[in-house]
């Protein structure tokens, strides 16, 4: 086992002194740098350049950042939720480190859809079906993969068979879920 123990710091979001959020920072006691790269070949989504010693990722509407010596994660709802979120980074990182012989390591990745580019393919009716109230705002959850783009009831229709081809397409590609 390679990660046994997370050191977990709970610190409020500086810049939003309002918000009730918290963003944990996560020390760790192991160097997981050399790690990066097949991290990197199995987190889907996530953007990884070799050498810049970072991965990102956003999982349910947290951005996780993973560096050799500490981990990061925004917008956490309160201590019971950034412990489950250790114990989830703390099996992954382990399940990865056991399996790495057999991960091809992945060097540069980058996989980012901005919400213009998931908008532009909505049938852009606000009819709120998805549960929000524009599309837009589908569109940024979308793009900050907090619901999938199969929630828009209307980019279901026949009509809409191209846009949804072309955003599936753009969405697949970039390692988001669809559905």
């Amino acid at each position: 086992m390679l990660i046994d123990k997370l050191n977990l710091k709970l610190v409020n979001i500086e810049c939003m002194p309002a918000s009730t959020k918290l963003n944990a920072i996560i020390d760790l006691k192991t160097d997981i740098g050399d790690l990066l790269p097949y991290l990197a070949t199995e987190i889907r989504g996530c953007t990884y350049f070799h050498g810049a010693n970072e991965l990102n990722y956003m999982k349910r509407g947290h951005i996780i950042a993973i560096r050799p010596r500490q981990i990061t994660v925004t917008a956490l709802q309160d201590e019971v939720e950034a412990q489950q979120m250790c114990e989830e980074l703390k099996k992954m990182i382990n399940g990865v480190h056991e399996r790495r012989d057999s991960i091809t390591p992945t060097l540069r990745k980058q996989a980012r859809i901005d919400p213009l580019t998931v908008y532009r393919e909505l049938p852009q009716t606000n009819c709120g079906e998805c549960g929000e109230t524009t599309c837009m705002a589908f569109a940024a959850r979308v793009a900050s993969r907090e619901m999938v783009a199969s929630h828009c009831g209307s980019l279901l229709l026949g009509e809409y068979a191209n846009n949804r081809e072309r955003l599936w397409g753009m969405l697949e590609q970039a390692e988001y879920d669809v559905e």
